[in-house]
């Protein structure tokens, strides 16, 4: 997808070719990407855990396991990665000053969806959660281990 000037927009498509979507058509490919409705989603999922990595719209091309899905110019990256490949995604991701978020998981217990909090910010989020939820009402371990959220 490109965007810009018109003049811009045109060079870029004489370099890069590809196939122009007009109108309706550009609007239902967008929305299934949107709507993770794109046949790439669903291509060797089974069993598959789904990633996104937010990365600098300039970063390089990343060591990853799998194919890649790019999308928002470069900063965002999906991979269909096999279970346990998730430090690795992560590592890659830091190394450009990003991060990785397990979207969806083959295991439905699957914790550790988000990078881990460092203790400023965890710290803060504990003070939040204890004025926004002080009797404990909501799952206070969905999004991060409970354990690294405990009171101190």
């Amino acid at each position: 997808r490109l965007r810009g000037a018109v003049a811009a927009v045109e060079a870029a498509c004489v370099h890069l070719g590809g196939e122009r979507q007009q109108g309706p058509n550009a609007s239902v490919a967008w929305q299934a990407l949107r709507d993770q409705r794109h046949p790439w989603f669903a291509r060797n999922a089974e069993g598959r855990d789904l990633w996104r990595l937010s990365v600098p719209q300039t970063a390089p091309a990343l060591d990853l396991p799998h194919d890649t899905l790019i999308e928002w110019h470069g900063g965002q990256r999906w991979v269909l990665a096999l279970p346990g490949e998730g430090p690795r995604l992560r590592a890659v991701a830091h190394a450009v000053r990003g991060h990785a978020t397990l979207f969806r998981s083959a295991d439905p217990a699957a914790g550790g969806r988000f990078d881990a909090l460092d203790a400023p910010l965890a710290r803060i989020h504990r003070a939040l959660l204890n004025e926004f939820d002080p009797d404990a009402v909501f799952d206070r371990g969905r999004l991060y281990p409970a354990d690294t959220l405990a009171a101190h």
